[in-house]
């Protein structure tokens, strides 16, 4: 199998993480041809570690920030340096995804199968058990989205619209026609807008034997949850994209589905004091989220 591919890693300060994200790309049954690696400004010994590895092995390119452009911005970054570099696919991954040593050749095997595919992407386990998030279908209108059920993954393949940057592997030439991610997005459903690009030219191939452990903690969230700092970008990039690739219908749907499940219930929590707590601050980042997206307002 003569194909050749780069990997794209994303880090900011997790370099114990990164150190062995690095070592299961070394040990790829199918090795990398190059691997880029974009540090978004760490303060934590990540930039030593980067040099010595560049020095070390010449298939290694380092992308250093001035700041954190967030992970949009270094998997835009990140994607423009593997263009150059003229290999046939790229492989998308955080500094948590840890692969497992036949990803990419059971994803390829998988393309060698099915020609007619583009993109890719292997099952995404936590905690040693499937993390069903990362691949999605899209429903008929507004964009919405449900996880693809995990009965899906005894197959040998199967199809999904949108797919997480954990494990996501597209061909060059696709990148070249639809461009780079969103790099304004800063953080969240950067790759969710990505796969509908991907999706005009290919659906995604999932290949559930091609796996990789994401290690994240998963953590109960308290109901009714709070809201922290990335749930402005959650609502105001998904207002985005389906601005951006939306049908009148598609918006109609999806403000009807933000009003139910953010505005009413952030507004009806805060008259009744839930948790004894007025929820100002849900109800203020949303109303930025929007007025933000509606004015085209980014960050």
């Amino acid at each position: 199998m003569n194909t050749t591919y780069t990997v794209v890693i994303v880090t900011y300060n997790r370099k114990e993480l990164l150190e062995e994200c690095v070592s299961k790309v070394n040990s790829q049954s199918l090795p990398a041809s190059h691997v880029v690696i974009v540090n978004n400004a760490s303060t934590d010994g990540t930039d030593a570690f980067l040099d010595r590895l560049a020095k070390k092995n010449e298939k290694y390119f380092i992308v250093q920030c001035p700041k954190n452009i967030g992970g949009a911005g270094g998997f835009a970054k990140g994607m423009e340096y593997a263009l150059g570099l003229n290999d046939e696919y790229v492989l998308i991954i955080d500094d948590d995804a840890m692969l497992e040593t036949d990803y990419m050749e059971k994803i390829l095997k998988a393309k060698s199968i099915n020609p007619r595919y583009e993109a890719f992407a292997g099952s995404v386990l936590t905690d040693n058990k499937i993390d069903v998030f990362h691949r999605k279908m899209l429903s008929k209108a507004g964009f919405l989205m449900k996880n693809c059920p995990e009965r899906l993954y005894a197959q040998d393949t199967f199809e999904c619209d949108i797919a997480s940057f954990c494990g996501m592997v597209v061909s060059a030439q696709v990148i070249r026609q639809i461009g780079l991610p969103h790099e304004e997005y800063f953080i969240y459903h950067d790759d969710t807008e990505y796969s509908l690009r991907v999706r005009e030219i290919s659906r995604f191939l999932v290949v559930p034997g091609a796996k990789l452990n994401h290690k994240t903690k998963q953590t109960a969230a308290a109901y009714p949850r709070r809201y922290g700092w990335k749930d402005y970008y959650d609502i105001r990039n998904r207002l985005l994209f389906v601005k951006e690739h939306g049908s009148v219908l598609d918006k109609a749907v999806n403000y009807v589905h933000l009003f139910a499940n953010i505005v009413f219930r952030n507004w009806l929590f805060g008259i009744i004091k839930r948790n004894h707590y007025d929820w100002k601050y849900e109800r203020d980042i949303t109303k930025r989220a929007i007025a933000d997206a509606h004015g085209g307002k980014v960050n």
